[in-house]
């Protein structure tokens, strides 16, 4: 039996309040999953049956986190429950009553590559050049309109009734006309069309409104109209809805969020309760006052203020860099430092605004020999040869797919050539069928040839779909890739590519079984729509060995041991496009937020004077963000080391102004610089050198005696190669030289004399 008391004083209080609507503001690692798990087993202790509970999340892996949570404290009767993400949960109601608005419940999901390609071919159907109107950017209007709960004559509507405008809305409806006769759904319509099932028939609604009396969102500020919507309609009757968020990690308004919807809530519920969860049990009491500082520069949010009963920590590590490539060399030393104090490269996440600048930062990683993972990259059933079987698969559960049979006709390659592809699809236009229709009776005008492979492809579909009912999942997966080809054309090359492609495919069958023994209905169906609503956010974690690079937007939901962020300057972080626009500027401001707040332990932050990104050269001031955190949480150790670093490669005699070199009065044998009371040091240690003026013995120093100033382990920071470690100093004179470790260079030697570096300690 779960216990109460188990939970703080607001947790507790949100478990508590079961009745009416409520609105919990859970700040980032305050146990909002905690929380909601326990509201949840507490209504089942209350005598609430566990399908008359419904909850949403927003990923696949977060619901799975939900339900064997609440199974840990309450047993097996979660499995009555229904928990899942809102495109899974639309799913579900979506097969059982689809055939109310006109589609079959064997209807296919299309992922955007899919929907990509409709896009494309209705620009060719309608004779749009695909340069002057890219296919993307059609799909993400289109997008945006579903996300709006806009129909294609809606959004023209709304918009400038241009002409550019009027060829996107041909489009769309050529898009949603295609999508109607392949049966197929695209991601957007998931939620679209189960809106429009519950608008068009009241039945369908009040069934679920009955069915469902305790509703819960998670991440509710993540929430868009049509979200929002699909919410209020199922919680109007009861208005029993639990939701759980925090404005301040709104950041997806780029996507159609709204944060509108959880500003507003009290508006749209007035007798809601209102708790707030401040307590976070992730940060150091330093990374949380911080993250606080920041995000009160925000005047759209719901007020509130983390704070933790752990020590300081650690203050936070500012590193003003020459350029991107010495900032990544800097992120490679710390990372490795990190390493040997036993972070794992797992508990460390390198963060960036932008997917451009993981270039530099991944050719430093791999020079360093430091092992990563870009998250959000390819995902492994976007890579072609999995693709490919999933095409033939869905082909076999839906014959109007005609985007998958067009992918896998002559994959692999049967002599199907495209002029033969397109006398079938004019064949289905002619007599308003579906291409594969045509397959099985092929127009008369094709010749014997191309006649018989289609006939030969026709079969082989056929002869699966007989077999697909009578074998367990992952035999029939296994007898897919053997009778289609797909494995074999790969045998007889044993290139690098081919032979992962050959495991790619095993690990696919090898995914099905597992399915097929964990899931209550191991269909092909339902492991089809298993793989369609997998999304980036499910695969964190699946690399234990590897550090971790990926945008800030990417980050949200997860946390790490150590945290760096990099880029931020004016321009980059936060980007030009939120100068002018206040509400784009809050937002991301939140992402620093957001960013920020995924630090358990350590958290450093950098930018760099000079930037090379998008082919352009940038010169920009560090970011208002790293302003607005106050300078005592920062230990902003190498600022201005960069000019010394630069000094130090001409010889003091020949520099025109003698610089001026303050002694601290307690530390007279080394040079000290940086900010005022800081703790950093740098050491510059010229002989002789007093307060305001370099004597004729600096020829001497640095025609010999220089070399002994610097001795094997010292940290040193290069101009163009960053932190390094000495290795050896060796020679005397002018011949003296000094060898180097650079992280991400590797071994240099320099001229003593000439040398642009210095010593520094590190922290």
């Amino acid at each position: 039996m779960f216990d109460l008391n188990a939970l703080n004083p607001m947790q507790r209080k949100a478990a508590e309040t079961l009745e009416g609507p409520v609105l919990i503001l859970a700040g980032a690692g305050s146990g909002k999953t905690r929380a909601l798990t326990y509201r949840i087993a507490n209504l089942i202790a209350h005598g609430i049956p566990p399908y008359a509970i419904l909850a949403l999340t927003f990923t696949n892996k977060a619901a799975k986190e939900m339900k064997n949570r609440i199974e840990q404290l309450i047993g097996s009767e979660v499995t009555d429950m229904w928990v899942g993400t809102f495109h899974s949960i639309c799913v579900r109601i979506l097969r059982r009553d689809i055939e109310k608005i006109g589609y079959s419940r064997s209807f296919t999901i299309y992922d955007e590559d899919d929907s990509v390609k409709v896009c494309r071919e209705s620009l060719k159907e309608l004779d749009i050049d695909d340069k002057t109107l890219p296919p993307k950017e059609v799909r993400r209007y289109i997008s945006d309109a579903k996300n709006k709960m806009l129909t294609a004559d809606e959004w023209f509507a709304k918009g400038p009734k241009d002409y550019r405008c009027q060829r996107i809305h041909d489009v769309f409806v050529r898009y949603e006309a295609k999508l109607k006769n392949a049966n197929a759904l695209d991601f957007d319509d998931l939620l679209f069309k189960t809106l429009q099932l519950f608008v068009d028939h009241p039945p369908v609604l009040d069934y679920y409104r009955r069915k469902f009396k305790y509703i819960h969102v998670d991440e509710y500020q993540d929430t868009n109209q049509t979200q929002y919507q699909l919410v209020r309609l199922l919680s109007m009757t009861n208005r029993n809805l639990c939701v759980v968020g925090d404005d301040d990690q709104s950041i997806y308004g780029w996507r159609g969020a709204d944060i509108h919807n959880i500003l507003d809530f009290e508006k749209d519920y007035p007798e809601a309760a209102v708790i707030k969860l401040e307590q976070n049990y992730r940060s150091t009491a330093n990374i949380l006052d911080a993250a606080n500082q920041v995000i009160a520069h925000n005047s759209g949010r719901k007020e509130k203020t983390l704070w933790t009963e752990t020590a300081p920590g650690e203050s936070i590590l500012l590193f003003r860099a020459g350029d991107e490539r010495e900032e990544a060399a800097w992120v490679c030393e710390r990372v490795k430092q990190l390493h040997e104090k036993q972070y794992a490269y797992s508990d460390i996440a390198v963060l960036y605004r932008t997917h451009a600048q993981s270039r530099v930062l991944e050719e430093m990683l791999t020079r360093a020999g430091i092992p990563y993972k870009t998250f959000g990259g390819p995902r492994f059933y976007d890579r072609k040869e999995i693709k490919d079987i999933l095409a033939y698969l869905r082909l076999l559960v839906n014959h109007d797919d005609n985007v998958s049979l067009e992918r896998i006709i002559n994959t692999p390659r049967r002599s199907i050539g495209d002029s033969t592809v397109d006398a079938l699809r004019e064949h289905a236009l002619m007599l308003h069928q579906s291409l594969y229709d045509s397959v099985r009776t092929p127009p008369e005008s094709l010749s014997s040839r191309p006649r018989k492979c289609i006939q030969d492809f026709y079969t082989l579909m056929e002869g699966l779909e007989k077999e697909r009912n009578g074998m367990p999942l992952g035999d029939f997966m296994q007898l897919v890739v053997d009778k289609t080809g797909l494995i074999s054309q790969f045998k007889g090359e044993t290139s690098e590519e081919n032979l992962e492609r050959i495991q790619n495919m095993k690990e696919f069958i090898g995914a099905a079984r597992q399915f097929a023994n964990e899931s209550e209905e191991p269909t092909l169906e339902a492991f089809l729509e298993n793989v369609a609503l997998v999304t980036d956010l499910d695969r964190e974690g699946e690399a234990p060995q590897y550090l971790t690079l990926m945008t800030l937007h990417s980050a949200k939901g997860l946390e790490y041991r150590a945290v760096f962020i990099a880029g931020l300057e004016e321009g980059l972080f936060p980007n030009n496009r939120s100068a002018s626009d206040p509400e784009r500027l809050e937002e991301e401001r939140r992402l620093c937020y957001v960013g920020i707040t995924r630090a358990k332990e350590r958290l450093f932050l950098s930018y760099a004077k000079r930037r090379n990104l998008y082919n352009e050269i940038m010169h920009n001031e560090r970011s208002r963000f790293l302003r607005e955190i106050p300078d005592r949480l920062l230990l902003d150790q190498w600022t201005g080391v960069h000019d010394r670093a630069l000094a130090a490669s001409t010889p003091a005699w020949k520099r025109e102004t003698p610089p001026r070199m303050d002694f601290p009065k307690a530390r007279k044998p080394n040079l000290s610089f940086g900010t005022p009371g800081m703790k950093q040091k740098g050491v510059l240690n010229i002989p002789g050198v007093t307060k305001g003026f370099v004597p004729s013995k600096v020829r001497e120093a640095e025609n010999g005696t220089l070399k002994m100033l610097f001795s094997p382990g010292d940290s040193v920071l290069h101009r163009k190669f960053g932190e390094g470690k000495v290795l050896e100093v060796f020679g005397n004179g002018s011949d003296a030289r000094i060898r180097i470790f650079f992280t991400a260079y590797g071994e240099k030697i320099f001229s003593l004399s000439m040398a642009p570096i210095v010593k520094i300690e590190t922290h």
